[in-house]
């Protein structure tokens, strides 16, 4: 029966320690993503430098495509599909940001790119501002995302560390000279595993539950019928808004433009906006019909009307603050978040390795008088 039992423990620890499937496909959809934004830029950037000498869009994306064949270094063949999809629209006269947009579900990455490149089309602007604001878009998003990582490592790595506690009695026993068989043997050290081991398993899932948590990105107030928000998706609208304003278009047709090119929940409330200001509603009413994060750019927009202050760069700044007061609040719930493993140490752990460990030995060292 104990070398049952101990088995099964063996067996437990193994199963918790193993890689698991689904955690391989997140590192390895993690590796593609890095990979991707990597090679995006690298493409955007090609671009940029092509028509910043003087080249035409068409000129400039026949550039980045033949660099990219003649390039040894790592790509995404998927970045290269979409990048010859733009290249033909270019060819045939039509915008390349709807060749950018329609891969846009499929592959995150490209949204800020599309929603920038059909802005530009669509007012006329020049296009090089607009790439070069894509590529730092991507590298901040990366950085953002590896500082995340960077902070949430100590606490996977505590996390690790209690799911092992409870898997210790085996190896302990055998320092002391007591073998699994004998160590889980008798009926109230097997009952004692069984209880322990619930508890870790009880543990660990509270654990992921916690950690999971403190990294979600916060949403918008939910509405019924329509999809949820992040405030980094009011945040890229910001940037992208304030992109449309430096165009020279007028605010309702900036928020407009931005409107077609935004995920749908942000895309209904800015159209809401839109509506409020051609009905003649006033700003404050207008922006009253959105959620009330957008609250920094309703006040930026309300700055420019009120004093005739250039909108463009007031909008900038609001939509940078959002985007790392949303960064800060992550790295600071990670951070939180090992503080918060305590719980889960506490309440199910330390019992479970008194469980599956310190009775076992005691109860199996008692009769030998090991203990004196």
């Amino acid at each position: 029966m104990g070398r049952i039992l101990a088995a099964l423990l063996l067996l437990l620890g193994g199963y918790a320690v193993w890689p698991r499937r689904r955690g391989m496909r997140r590192r390895r959809e993690a590796a593609t993503s890095d990979t991707r934004v990597d090679s995006l830029a690298a493409v955007l950037e090609s671009v940029a430098l092509c028509l910043q000498a003087g080249l035409t869009p068409v000129q400039a994306v026949d550039v980045a495509v033949q660099q990219r064949r003649d390039s040894a270094a790592e790509q995404d063949d998927a970045i290269g599909s979409v990048l010859a999809e733009v290249q033909r629209a270019l060819h045939r006269g039509a915008p390349g940001g709807p060749a950018w947009a329609r891969h846009s579900d499929q592959i995150p990455e490209l949204r800020v790119v599309a929603g920038a490149w059909t802005l530009t089309e669509a007012s006329g602007s020049a296009l090089h501002p607009a790439v070069m604001w894509s590529v730092a878009q991507l590298r901040e998003k990366r950085a953002a995302k590896e500082r995340l990582s960077a902070v949430t490592a100590g606490t996977t790595s505590s996390m690790m560390l209690m799911l092992a506690l409870p898997l210790a009695g085996v190896p302990i026993g055998l320092l002391v000279g007591v073998p699994p068989g004998e160590l889980y043997g008798s009926f109230p050290a097997g009952v004692a595993l069984v209880v322990g081991l619930s508890l870790a398993a009880s543990g660990a899932v509270m654990s992921k539950r916690l950690l999971r948590k403190a990294l979600q990105p916060k949403k918008i107030s939910a509405e019924e019928g329509l999809p949820d928000a992040t405030l980094d998706d009011v945040a890229d609208a910001a940037l992208m808004l304030q992109l449309a304003l430096s165009s020279g278009a007028g605010i309702v047709e900036s928020i407009e433009q931005v409107a077609v090119v935004s995920p749908h929940r942000i895309r209904t409330e800015l159209r809401r906006v839109v509506a409020g200001y051609r009905w003649g509603l006033g700003h404050r009413t207008a922006w009253s019909y959105a959620d009330v994060s957008w609250e920094p750019v309703s006040a930026a927009l309300a700055l420019s009307l009120e004093h005739g202050a250039a909108p463009a760069a007031s909008v900038k700044a609001a939509g940078q603050r959002l985007a790392e007061s949303e960064k800060s609040r992550l790295q600071a719930a990670a951070g939180r978040a090992e503080t918060f493993l305590l719980i889960p140490l506490v309440v199910f752990f330390l019992p479970a390795f008194a469980l599956t460990t310190v009775i076992p030995l005691v109860i199996a060292l008692v009769p030998r008088g090991g203990l004196f």
